[in-house]
């Protein structure tokens, strides 16, 4: 089995670590990347070679920033290559639905931590209950707190910047409403964590368009953990324009102030060896008043940071899943739609057990 790992960054390179002990792994980035067990392949996956080259590939794991994910998924499913993808496009993945079907390969979209586990376990959940709304909270965070900010990147920083900008979609009473991101903070306390913000963001994905008893759902929202403070200081950068398209001088280049804005930041939030932690809660209320909890913790651990394992762990769950043909049908599978087979739900959650990511439930 041939996999290429599209993006040999924090989460890329902890998924071809893992994968290269059972598979074939090629990391495909515009840069060398030295992993331990994968070949490393320099290209950019906008060259007209990069069609070409990924035909000697049976799956990709696309772990590319979410502006370039909708354009790659579409050269693989022309190219019939079934992917796992943790891109997060700001499109809609489910257009390529007929595209795939018609190719004859499997997408899994959103196939990290949250969107991703989270589906997964609120397809699970909803098959076996009445349910009326969900809440989503996740986030990554460093133990000691690096003011002002008190945040640290585990991730792409561009991703980051999207999650705080991108408008957020949620579900009131049945209808699909759009709100401004950093919007709703709750505040609240966790046992040995401390103190806790929570407000919107866009990661609902396609629980919102779910064509099975998730649509059935009235209420749902996913929130983003930070400190408290950290969505305040968001906000006022917003409101200055610091994200805005305006071209600036900027030793001695033409940038954008948005552009600008993200370096700046990015080295702030740089994510060295720091001990931190990913943790996330699912809420589920059933009609009847029962109360449904998930909660998701993991720590840094043989060097790899929190998010990277939870998000990277995920995804390679499911690309085992894939490997193995666990996976019926064709098109766009969404986690959600694989939580609802049992046994493709057990599989995910004891392979990250099994890695030491605690998943507890009441």
């Amino acid at each position: 089995m041939e996999i290429a790992v599209l993006g040999g960054g924090m989460v890329g390179s902890l998924i071809a670590t893992e994968l290269s002990k059972d598979y074939n792994i090629t990391v495909i980035d515009n840069e060398p990347r030295n992993i331990e067990g994968a070949e490393s392949k320099i290209m950019d996956v906008n060259s007209k070679e990069f069609p070409v080259e990924i035909l000697n590939y049976d799956i990709a794991v696309n772990c590319l920033p979410g502006f370039m994910g909708f354009k790659i998924l579409e050269i693989l499913i022309d190219k019939k290559i079934s992917c796992i993808d943790i891109s997060f496009m700001p499109e809609n993945c489910l257009e390529l639905s007929e595209m795939a079907m018609n190719k004859n390969c499997i997408i899994v979209p959103d196939a990290g931590v949250a969107p991703g586990l989270s589906n997964l376990i609120i397809g699970n959940i909803v098959a076996k209950n009445d349910v009326k709304k969900v809440k989503i909270m996740v986030g990554g965070l460093p133990k000691k707190k690096n003011p002002p900010w008190n945040y640290k990147a585990p991730f792409s920083p561009i991703d980051v910047i999207e999650e705080y900008t991108r408008p957020a979609r949620v579900k009131v009473n049945g209808e699909i409403l759009v709100k401004d991101a950093l919007t709703d903070i709750q505040n609240f306390e966790v046992e040995d964590i401390g103190e806790l913000e929570a407000f919107l963001t866009d990661g609902l994905r396609t629980l919102l368009n779910s064509d099975n008893k998730i649509s059935n759902v009235p209420d749902l929202s996913e929130y983003t953990i930070r400190y408290p403070g950290h969505a305040d200081l968001i906000k006022k950068l917003i409101k200055d324009g610091s994200f805005s398209n305006d071209i600036i001088q900027y030793q001695n280049k033409s940038i954008t102030k948005k552009e600008k804005t993200c370096r700046e930041l990015f080295k702030e939030w740089k994510l060295n060896d720091e001990d931190e932690f990913t943790f996330m809660i699912i809420l589920a209320t059933t009609k009847s008043g029962k109360d449904i909890t998930y909660t998701v913790y993991d720590e840094r651990k043989d060097g790899w940071s929190s998010m990277s394992r939870t998000t990277g762990l995920t995804a390679c769950a499911f690309t085992k899943l894939l490997v193995d043909n666990k996976i019926s049908g064709s098109g766009i599978q969404c986690p959600e739609k694989l939580g609802q087979n049992e046994s493709n739900y057990n599989f995910v959650l004891n392979y990250l057990k099994e890695k030491d990511i605690s998943i507890q439930s009441n």
